[in-house]
């Protein structure tokens, strides 16, 4: 063993042996067998290659070197005892919790979440940034946010994740297009269009460039329009600039409206889970187990939105 293997035994021992005078009533203080606390003792001796503590009949006292090594552990336990109480002052600390969620779901869910949760968990502030699933993985690495929700196929390697619920994409063209009218088309000419569609890097994207492949094996898939958004896929397609994928949440107001038709494509899947994220490093705090609970109980089957 090296000094650099002393560990807070080491220092508690000198502490205890400057405080008494006595290796016995050290190793009492401590809850030590004394000879173990001899031996523990030795040991620190070999290493620093000096001795510690004058022993004699009348008890055992630190040597000046000895001395000089104490009052420093007395500042290594003050300072470990500071840290135990910042930890667990940290570990208690309630009240903001830093979420970060892909478009879809900032959009169309977050909000009544948001609002349930200022009723239902009052004392808790909860922070929301918003991007596409690729950059909520990349908040939760940065540690700039504790819990993510995404809507994509997979999950990042290091994180942990619960499926909240299910969310369909749609291919949906306007009243005008000509698949309206049989709100179907076949896989050939849907694979010829061009689809407007959201941006790399976003969940919708990512189901849909899948459910494209598996419809398509080896073949060539559609050309292209991406952007940004929901709300500017929704326009674009409103607007004839194609036929778009996007999610039933982003498209309920305008199929209701019949603004915009679905069309079906026999063999394309576009189902997918919304799913809560985390870093498996990590628990969740208290305050984010909490607010998963609440989102659990307003995503299941019935439960009545505010």
């Amino acid at each position: 063993m090296s000094i650099h293997d002393w560990d807070l035994r080491h220092f508690r021992l000198l502490d205890a042996l400057a405080r008494s005078g006595s290796i016995g009533e050290a190793a009492r203080t401590l809850s030590l067998a004394q000879p173990n606390a001899s031996r523990l003792l030795e040991s620190m001796e070999r290493s620093a290659r000096f001795p510690l503590v004058v022993r004699s009949p009348r008890g055992s006292r630190l040597t000046d070197r000895g001395l000089v090594l104490a009052g420093l552990a007395s500042e290594v336990l003050a300072a470990a005892a500071q840290l135990g109480h910042a930890v667990e002052a940290l570990a208690e600390e309630r009240g903001t919790l830093r979420v970060c969620a892909s478009l879809t779901v900032a959009e169309h869910l977050m909000p009544a979440w948001l609002a349930t949760a200022r009723q239902q968990l009052p004392s808790l502030t909860i922070t929301l940034d918003v991007g596409n699933s690729a950059s909520v993985f990349g908040r939760l690495q940065e540690g700039t946010a504790e819990l993510g929700f995404v809507e994509g196929p997979t999950v990042r390697t290091g994180h942990r994740y619960l499926d909240v619920m299910r969310d369909d994409l749609l291919l949906v063209v306007p009243p005008s297009h000509s698949w309206a009218a049989a709100q179907q088309v076949d896989a050939a000419e849907l694979l010829s269009a061009t689809l407007v569609v959201r941006e790399e890097g976003s969940g919708t994207r990512q189901v849909t460039d899948q459910a494209l492949a598996r419809l398509a094996p080896g073949g060539s898939l559609p050309s292209y329009l991406e952007v940004g958004s929901n709300a500017a896929l929704v326009a674009s397609v409103v607007a004839g600039l194609g036929p778009g994928v996007v999610s039933r949440l982003a498209v309920a107001a305008e199929l209701s409206t019949g603004r915009l038709v679905e069309v079906r494509t026999p063999g394309l899947r576009l189902a997918r889970s919304l799913r809560a994220v985390w870093p498996a490093r990590t628990s969740l705090s208290p305050d984010g187990e909490s607010f998963l609970r609440l989102i659990q109980t307003l995503s299941a089957p019935g439960a009545s939105q505010p």
